[in-house]
């Protein structure tokens, strides 16, 4: 039996200082989002960890399903209305039935009523399917909170900044899920975060103690301590808790 994958993408990096808007024609960056095969036509063949997705799964022979993909420019805080707007074609394609999500997500999406999307969104799509394996990729400048962490099956994020390996980081999930799928790889996750605010001036990886950071995670992956290790030094424009 072909393997059937749902990859979608929901980004937004949210400064809520912003005094610019988020409605839903900001996703699609002015254009508004894309569902079904317009999502796949609009991110296949670009260095975005969704298009890392759908190679690995044209590799591995599997059907794919793409509701949705949906990417703003930093602004402020989207509304409800889109946040489900965005969400809810994902969750119908899920309740279809696949045998793993694969999500393309930025990890520093604020909406109205909720500080954490991402979180409401991996907990969302584990309440309909409780055993079903879901991988994220995430930006640098990811917020992690424990409800992202306890939800998904695999996490992993970009390595530089500028952003430059976003296909790579999606390879890198996608290949960890595939093991867990082949039965190759058990992944466990253990994360952690530490009471302060980073300059995002600072968050280049060869600067100080982020590259000090980043070149320890690599030596752990180099001697097969762990299968991935991301530094995510967070988005403090989103100011959340």
């Amino acid at each position: 039996m072909r393997r059937r994958y749902v990859v979608a993408l929901i980004k937004h990096e949210t400064n809520t200082f912003s005094p610019i808007a988020t409605p839903l024609s900001s996703f699609g960056h002015g254009e508004g989002p894309a569902f079904g095969d317009a999502a796949r036509a609009a991110f296949e063949g670009t260095a975005t960890p969704m298009a890392a997705y759908l190679d690995l799964a044209r590799a591995q022979n599997a059907e794919v399903v793409t509701p949705v993909a949906a990417e703003s420019w930093p602004s402020n805080k989207a509304s409800r209305a889109t946040f489900e707007a965005l969400v809810r074609p994902l969750e119908d394609a899920v309740r279809a039935g696949c045998d793993a999500v694969l999500l393309d997500l930025h990890g520093a999406m604020v909406i109205e009523d909720c500080d954490d999307a991402e979180g409401e969104i991996v907990q969302r799509l584990r309440r309909i399917a409780p055993d079903l394996p879901i991988a994220v990729t995430l930006d640098y400048h990811t917020n992690l909170s424990g409800t992202l962490v306890d939800h998904a099956t695999v996490i992993t994020g970009y390595r530089t900044y500028p952003h430059v390996d976003m296909y790579e980081a999606g390879m890198r999930t996608g290949r960890i899920l595939a093991g867990a799928l082949d039965g190759t790889v058990l992944p466990v996750m253990a994360w952690g975060w530490r009471p302060l605010i980073a300059s995002v001036m600072r968050h280049a990886p060869e600067d100080g103690p982020s590259g000090d950071i980043l070149a320890f995670a690599r030596r752990m992956e180099a001697d097969g301590t762990v299968l991935a290790a991301t530094l995510l030094p967070s988005f403090p424009h989103a100011d959340t808790p």
